[in-house]
């Protein structure tokens, strides 16, 4: 086979690519649509809103359990202490993640942060055990679900 016969590495290439990119087309459209729909769900002022509700939910749990009443068990007491050791650093990660939030981070960057604070208050009820949480701290158990709840869907939602 002749020098002139054989296909040229180069030109065998340009070919390949040709081929390759002609099958596959251009970036279409509707792939830059997408990504402007997946930042125009994301609501930061929105976001930042439910994050200083947590925050301020947060600081109010904490500073209710330091009042909560002593528990009847020996185990209690120690489960209710331990408890509020947890939610001191679910306090702590929330007011972080709503400054972050108050700073203007986006979902990608934020979002490992909102996760700390749900594995963490998700681990308060773990700790928690059988204390007995005081009458007055069940309506912010609830706001802080349904913040938690609020939150996590915007998120999961793209």
């Amino acid at each position: 086979m002749s020098n002139s016969t054989r296909p040229r590495p180069l030109a065998v290439c340009l070919t390949t690519l040709f081929v390759v990119f002609s099958l596959t087309g251009p970036a279409t459209s509707e792939d830059n649509n997408e990504d402007s729909n997946t930042e125009k769900a994301w609501d930061q002022a929105a976001v930042t809103k439910l994050a200083n509700e947590l925050e301020q939910t947060l600081r109010e749990a904490y500073e209710q359990s330091l009042k909560a009443p002593p528990q009847q068990t020996a185990l209690q007491q120690r489960e209710r202490d331990a408890a509020q050791g947890v939610i001191r650093r679910a306090r702590d990660l929330g007011v972080d993640y709503a400054r972050k939030m108050r700073a203007g981070w986006d979902r990608g960057a934020s979002e490992p942060y909102f996760r700390a604070v749900v594995d963490e208050v998700e681990y308060v009820w773990t700790t928690a055990g059988d204390a007995v949480p005081a009458e007055s701290a069940k309506p912010r158990i609830d706001r802080l679900q349904r913040i938690l709840d609020e939150l996590r869907a915007l998120y999961d939602a793209l």
